[in-house]
């Protein structure tokens, strides 16, 4: 559970590094330099492509009381430096589903394929969907079966 809750703030820490990134122009980002900024997208970009895989665990930070004081400020500063725009709610949801496909589009491995079936198959077992919402999943289904199958 504790893990948990620090893959949540580590996620949270990227979010508002990206949030950073977007809107303040490159060379008004306080205390980081072009080279700095570029390395933070690379980060950020690599952070979202892996961070289904990513385990806290794997780097020692649940014992690294540092570390997550260190996540935790960081987090803290970021909040406030964005103020209202650091809320999350403005953003669209963007759906286990999509994160999976553009994981998969990006790398066709069979863990990638197997990963996401397994989150259309668990989107497909809301009851809230729409007919229309079931006709695509079923239809994405279809295309990475085929496209497994060639």
């Amino acid at each position: 559970m504790e893990n948990d809750d620090l893959k949540k703030q580590i996620d949270e820490l990227f979010r508002l590094f990206k949030k950073v990134v977007e809107k303040y122009p490159p060379d008004e980002i306080p205390g980081i330099d072009k080279s700095q900024l570029d390395q933070l997208k690379a980060y950020l970009s690599q952070y979202e492509q892996i961070k289904d895989q990513f385990s806290v665990e794997m780097y020692g930070l649940p014992n690294n009381g540092m570390a997550k004081h260190f996540i935790e400020m960081l987090t803290r500063r970021l909040r406030e430096q964005l103020g209202d725009d650091a809320d999350i709610s403005d953003e669209p949801a963007v759906s286990e589903v999509d994160v999976k496909e553009k994981v998969f589009e990006s790398l066709q491995t069979g863990e990638n394929y197997e990963a996401l079936i397994e989150a259309i198959d668990n989107e497909l077992k809301n009851k809230n969907l729409s007919m229309d919402q079931i006709d695509d999943l079923l239809d994405k289904r279809q295309k990475v079966l085929s496209k497994i199958s060639k």
